[in-house]
């Protein structure tokens, strides 16, 4: 069963009327087996309805699924209760695997020893019979099972405490009679209880043999069976550890004496939130670097002995959970745990209380920048506690004066801070506004990047570093990491070296490069554009950044069009017509006359139609030219004739072709007349692939999106971006994927899509209407609900037209 099957079963049983869900499991139930088995979650009316039933095959799918969300411990428990043979050793088998040692009781305690299905071949009893393993057979031990409790026993007689041994003993005296103690004690070995072995002996032959077994037996000491499993676990298989479990240390102790534990049994322990310091501690002294992963709490003591110079442990990741969790104090940490560099690094900033607590310990240091660079260079080398550095670096008589070996930025995409430089990032990022404030003219470029990348500097901050570093930080903008605030700042010093500098980066849009190709400053005045950014066009790689070029057509800077008209092929009129315009408006027709000579107009691969050249040469002659090419570029850009232009491609049926001439279009600075393109498509629809192509633009309306969702050629995948994109701005909603999108499987599907990132409110009003259509259509007769799911598969349509139809082939 695929996705988009599991996806309408389940809303078939979320939408349908809850009088029709046993009906629906009865109808469908080969389906109803494969979603119980497979899903990765289920309607909760469903699992309420299986279990209900009692149907050993349904129930069974359900025990069997691995996901511990769909099948739980209380429905774990329910189906134990049922005490079903077949679902026993399933149901016991998921327990033990989730470390629920409720739901192996439970089965036990439901189980009927007189019913011959849990001795069946494959049952529960072979299954416990063939077990090796040791915290599988630790509920048995007090099962109803008397040669499971025997072999149990032998098993793990010498892994178990001496009372549980006998309060198993105690078991087969009940359910086997004294012959099975007798057994028993013949085939142990010798066991590590002494004298366990003359005890069975002698209760075997005793007058009241369970009266001899229980007066033997400590008062209180291992009761809880759930206490035995974890030993079992800790001496054999391990595997999942259930820490919610609460053990008797004092018990775990003494059993540690009587066979000590190894390492990983230890590490296991040290993990229970209430571990004694002296198991924690053996657990480390056992394996230091796993237990500081994993143990839930240890002393600062171990930071300061020898294993915490050894390199035997990640003393970093240590903190950060010991801190983040609150359980190592921080303030004995900073003051005695060294190096310094070590314990800064690893602590997280991002925790309010850390970032107090350190904020207090940098406050000596002040407002001094000589103060902050001498902690800087000294904290490479350092060897003492946090504490004891800024004292030092307070107390300094030899203070530094300026930046230590100072860099240029590095790749933005690998060069993340590292050591002292990540620390003193950290630890500038606690200090007060005013402190920051007066450190940054005193940053070197590789600082000043990794606080843009990383350390989140407030506004003030950030204009403060424009302020004093502006055109040094627009040089290297490629290599920073910009906020839009900071480049906003930037931009709005109206500065043309600035401008040329940002007019590479990336994170600029087209908008702002305009207007910086045009001249024309943010408040409004004349900037004109440097020749570096002259130079850069000229160097610019058309098959990347062709947009870079086509931002300066309507410049009407003589420089910036020399290199428009050198390097790009325009190809729509209204570009050429707009270029010739913007230039003469700003310059005059004389300007046009020199620049656009005949010679240029018959360069190789870039001349201009004769129709545009004549156009051009006439306005010139023409007293009112400059208004006959605004006419001619007006009629360019007529709604009517624009719509044409777009249907009019040589390849329709290569989406690509439809892609290609919006993308020049729109580079060229055509605006696209949406009213004009809904009125043409209602009357006569729009090609397919064009549709495909408009969708993508952030501005197309509505109408355009549903109608390209409705397009009989254009099928709902998971990989149309522009469905995502409009869901989440809004002009597309869940319900216009209902109504228009196909094929219903594909719009099942969709909701569950990780990618779409929509939560699951935003589909109610969708769910609400699928469930108005399904009370129309469907009602409360089940096989028109098994037709409308027999066909999903299939069905080309929207869901709507596939709900109809169902109900009309059911009658």
């Amino acid at each position: 069963m695929n996705v988009q099957e599991q996806t309408a079963l389940k809303m078939a049983f979320q939408l349908s009327d809850p009088s029709l869900t046993g009906p629906l499991l009865t109808r469908l139930r080969a389906e109803v087996r494969s979603l119980l088995s497979e899903a990765k979650e289920l309607p909760a009316q469903l699992v309420e309805a299986v279990v209900a039933s009692g149907d050993r095959e349904l129930c069974a799918a359900l025990a069997g699924n691995s996901h511990p969300e769909v099948c739980d411990t209380a429905i774990l428990v329910r189906l134990a209760e049922l005490g079903t043979p077949e679902l026993g050793r399933d149901v016991y088998r998921s327990g033990h695997l989730r470390a629920e040692p409720g739901v192996q009781a439970a089965v036990l305690a439901a189980a009927d020893p007189a019913d011959p299905g849990w001795y069946a071949p494959g049952g529960l009893v072979e299954m416990l019979l063939g077990e090796k393993g040791t915290s599988m057979l630790a509920l048995a031990l007090k099962g109803p099972f008397p040669e499971v409790v025997a072999h149990a026993v032998r098993l793990l007689v010498s892994d178990l405490p001496l009372p549980v041994v006998l309060d198993a003993c105690d078991v087969l005296l009940a359910h086997g009679g004294p012959q099975a103690l007798a057994e028993l004690a013949d085939a142990l070995e010798r066991p590590a209880h002494p004298g366990l072995l003359e005890l069975l002996r002698e209760a075997a032959t005793a007058p009241d043999p369970a009266a001899l077994l229980r007066n033997r037996r400590a008062p209180g000491e291992w009761t809880d069976l759930a206490a035995v499993s974890v030993l079992l676990r800790m001496r054999g298989d391990m595997g999942h550890m259930p820490v919610h479990v609460p053990l008797d240390w004092e018990l775990v102790r003494r059993e540690h004496e009587r066979r000590p534990f190894r390492s990983g049994a230890l590490l296991a322990l040290s993990k229970w939130p209430d571990c004694p310091e002296d198991v924690a501690l053996d657990a480390f002294r056992s394996n230091p670097q796993r237990s500081a992963q994993y143990a839930a709490r240890l002393p600062v003591e171990v930071l300061l002995g020898a294993e915490a110079h050894d390199q035997r442990f990640d003393v970093g990741a240590f903190i950060r959970r010991g801190v983040s969790g609150g359980w190592l104090p921080l303030e004995r940490v900073l003051a005695e745990v060294a190096p310094a560099r070590k314990v800064l690094a690893a602590l997280q900033y991002d925790h309010e209380p850390t970032r107090k607590a350190v904020a207090e310990l940098i406050a000596p240091l002040g407002d001094d920048p000589t103060a902050w660079l001498t902690l800087y260079k000294r904290l490479r080398r350092f060897k003492g506690s946090a504490t004891e550095l800024i004292a030092k670096a307070c107390a300094s008589t030899r203070r530094v004066t300026a930046w230590p070996e100072p860099l240029g930025p590095g790749d933005p995409g690998k060069e993340e801070p590292q050591g002292a430089r990540r620390v003193f990032l950290d630890l500038y990022g606690c200090a007060p506004e005013e402190e920051q404030l007066a450190l940054v003219p005193h940053l070197d470029m590789r600082a000043v990047q990794h606080l843009f990348a990383v350390g989140k500097p407030s506004r003030r901050v950030c204009a403060e570093i424009v302020a004093v570093r502006g055109s040094e930080l627009a040089a290297h903008s490629s290599h920073i990491v910009l906020t839009k605030d900071v480049i906003d700042g930037l931009l709005d010093r109206d500065d043309p070296v600035i401008n040329a500098e940002l007019f590479e980066d990336h994170r600029l849009d087209q908008k702002e490069r305009t207007r910086i190709l045009a001249g024309v400053g943010r408040g409004g005045g004349a900037v004109p554009v440097h020749d570096r950014l002259i130079s850069h066009l000229r160097d610019v790689h058309l098959s990347e950044y062709r947009d870079r070029l086509t931002a300066g057509i309507t410049s009407g800077d003589s420089k910036v069009l020399d290199v428009v008209l050198d390097r790009l092929r325009l190809y729509t009129e209204a570009g050429r017509l707009r270029l010739v315009t913007a230039l003469w408006e700003r310059q005059g027709p004389d300007a046009v006359r020199e620049l656009l000579t005949q010679a240029r107009f018959h360069q190789d691969k870039r001349s201009w139609p004769v129709r545009t050249q004549r156009a051009v040469l006439d306005a010139l002659d023409a007293p009112g030219g400059l208004n006959d090419l605004r006419e001619r570029l007006a009629t360019e850009e007529d709604p009517v004739r624009v719509v044409a232009f777009l249907r009019n491609v040589r390849n329709p049926d290569e989406p690509a072709a439809y892609a290609e001439r919006i993308r020049r279009m729109v580079s060229e600075g055509t605006k696209f007349p949406w009213d004009e393109l809904i009125r043409a498509h209602a009357e006569n629809p729009l090609p397919a692939y064009l549709l495909l192509a408009l969708v993508e633009e952030s501005d197309c309306p509505r109408y355009l999106l549903r109608a390209c969702l409705s397009d009989a050629l254009l099928r709902l995948t998971n990989y149309q971006w522009w469905i995502r994109r409009a869901l989440r701005r809004g002009p597309l909603t869940p319900e216009d994927l209902l109504q228009c999108a196909h094929p219903a499987a594909s719009v099942a599907a969709y909701p569950s899509n990780p990618y779409v990132r929509l939560d699951k409110g935003a589909w109610s009003q969708a769910h609400a209407e699928v469930r108005k259509l399904a009370r129309e259509h469907l009602g409360s007769n089940v096989e028109a609900w098994a037709v409308a799911l027999r066909l999903l598969p299939e069905f080309h349509g929207t869901v709507p037209e596939l709900i109809a139809t169902a109900g009309a082939v059911a009658g």
